[in-house]
Formats: structure tokens, sequence, C-alpha cells
């Protein structure tokens, strides 16, 4: 299956010098292969506004012992993890929920903050690049520092989602959106707002 995103694509939406890359010595030898070229080729965005907060493991002369894996934090707290936990790779965070990747499948896990059950952020790396590329070259639509007239960010919030789905329906599945008139995100029993529904709702609201 072709990919959603190469090097170009993202450099489009990010500056070239702030897509770190990871060399092969770097990563671990049971990395799906897919994964590994994704690392290794494309890379991560090391921006301050993206919504995407990259792990200190990526930075080479930061974290001289290499990427960041799930042995070297608490999981006790967390429900519903894949096996091989310990072996997950700590890419990140987005608002607060931390990103892992699974080396063996490639699928990416978010560690809700606060709350113990463990959901699928994406697919794969790609999936998550192309999130990431399409809330930045959106972003005009909704972040007031960039353009300085938000009109429309509740429909960049629908359009956004819509792209999102098409891309990778896992993180949706079952889910309403954030806006959604139907369920209320916000009683007391309401389950926690899945990470990608918590961005929506930010751009909706043009918070981003």
């Amino acid at each position: 299956m072709p990919r959603l995103v190469d090097r170009t694509m993202m450099e489009s939406a990010f500056p070239s010098m702030r897509l770190m890359r990871a060399s092969d010595d770097r990563l671990p030898s049971n990395l799906q292969g897919a994964t590994k070229s994704f690392l290794t080729g494309i890379g991560l965005p090391r921006v301050r506004s993206a919504w995407f907060l990259i792990d200190v493991g990526f930075i080479e002369s930061e974290s001289p012992d290499g990427l960041r894996l799930g042995r070297e934090i608490d999981l006790t707290p967390f429900e519903n993890l894949p096996e091989g936990a310990e072996n997950l790779i700590i890419l990140g965070e987005i608002l607060s929920d931390a990103v892992v990747l699974d080396p063996a499948s490639g699928t990416l896990y978010c560690l809700p903050d606060g709350h113990p059950e463990v959901r699928v952020l994406n697919q794969s790396l790609d999936t998550l690049a192309y999130f990431l590329y399409l809330l930045e070259v959106e972003r005009p639509n909704y972040d007031y520092d960039v353009s300085g007239d938000v009109s429309n960010s509740d429909g960049a919030a629908v359009h956004l989602r819509e792209l999102m789905i098409q891309a990778d329906p896992a993180p949706f599945e079952g889910v309403e959106p954030a806006w959604s008139e139907t369920f209320d995100w916000w009683a007391d029993d309401a389950p926690p707002m899945p990470t990608w529904e918590r961005v929506l709702h930010e751009v909706h609201e043009s918070i981003g």
C-alpha cells in the first residue's frame, strides 16, 4: 500500500531541519520494516507549535543511550497494554497523552494522562504523520497566531475529522465527534475524550 506521506510532503509543512530521523544503530532489531523505513527516511516533527511533542529519546545529542522504551516508565497504572509492553518505543506526547509505538506491529498506542485505558492512536507512523501534516496545513483556518482571522474553525475541524477517518478510521471507531450534540463528553459518567478528539475539539473551539 502506498505511503500517505513522504519526506518532501512533510517538508512542505515542517522545516526540514525539524524533521527528526533516527539512525539504524539506535533502532531495536525487532522493528517492523515499514516503521524502520519511516523513522530513518521521513522522520517526526520537532516543532514547538505542533500538536506532537517528540520524546527526548529521538534527539541523539540529548539521549546518547538511544530511544526510550516502555520498561523505562511506570506501566502499572495502564490497562489493555499490548503484549510486550516493556518494548514499546516512546515517541512523544500529544496534549500530555504519551504516544508509544509497538515495534513488532507498527501500531501506535496512547497512554492517557490520568486514565488507565490504553487506546489505539494510529495504525501506523504513516497515518500519525499524515494527521500532523493535515493539522499543520489547516492551521491558518483555526489558529489566530497564524492568520489573525479565524472565521470557520468548526468547519476546519469537521473537514479534518473526515480526512483523518478516510486515512485511518481506527482512532475514531465507536467515538462521537468532540462537538457532538447527541453525546455529552462533559458528563460525570462520560469516558475520557480520545486524544485526536481532544485535538479536534481545540481546533473546533479555535484554541489551537
